[in-house]
């Protein structure tokens, strides 16, 4: 599939017109075709799928954003117990050395077992660290190129909309959330 068919996709799944099947796919059941306009199309019938779409999208946008200051102090506290499990390892690597030699007598095998230990702990740590950041930055560069995708659309059809969301309970997994939303077709240009 082009780039070119993936666009046009985009305008389908907000059409009431919109039919599929496995033989070939998304297409119009206006004229039993795949979609195949210039622009925007000029037979296109917005339903509830157009109001869905808006509010998947925007809600998912508004999730992102809500979520970045905690990402990122997540992604700080971590970072700073990673340094501080491999600073720990470093300057205790010696002092477990000695204390291992004196009780058992076989300080190397033991004394690398725990520092390696140490060092797994930190990498793990590291991990959570940049996981989290990671995570949230294609989270946040994805739903923000849908949203914009999403307006570049509407705008072509002369669409615009009002869109209010409030999220109620826990900050990272809100449990209710509120949204209102109020489409305006405009009819200048």
């Amino acid at each position: 599939m082009n780039e070119n068919s993936k666009k046009l996709f985009k305008h389908c799944e907000l059409c009431k017109n919109k039919s599929q099947n496995l033989e070939i796919g998304v297409f119009c059941s206006l004229t039993n075709k795949n979609p195949n306009f210039d622009g925007f199309c000029d037979k296109i019938s917005f339903n509830e799928n157009l109001e869905k779409k808006i509010t998947e999208v925007n809600i998912a946008f508004q999730k992102t954003k809500r979520e970045k200051k905690w990402v990122y102090s997540y992604f700080i506290v971590y970072l700073i117990m990673s340094l501080a499990m491999f600073l720990f390892t470093y300057k205790s690597n010696d002092y477990i050395a000695n204390i291992l030699s004196k009780a058992s007598g076989k300080p190397i095998f033991i004394a690398s077992s725990i520092i390696i230990i140490f060092i797994c702990i930190a990498v793990v740590l590291l991990g959570y660290a940049f996981g989290a950041l990671n995570r949230h930055r294609f989270d946040s560069k994805k739903n923000t190129d849908d949203k914009q995708e999403l307006d570049t659309i509407l705008k072509l059809y002369k669409i615009d909309y009002d869109f209010k969301i409030s999220f109620k309970d826990r900050m990272l997994m809100p449990t209710d959330i509120e949204t209102e939303l109020k489409i305006k077709k405009n009819l200048k240009v």
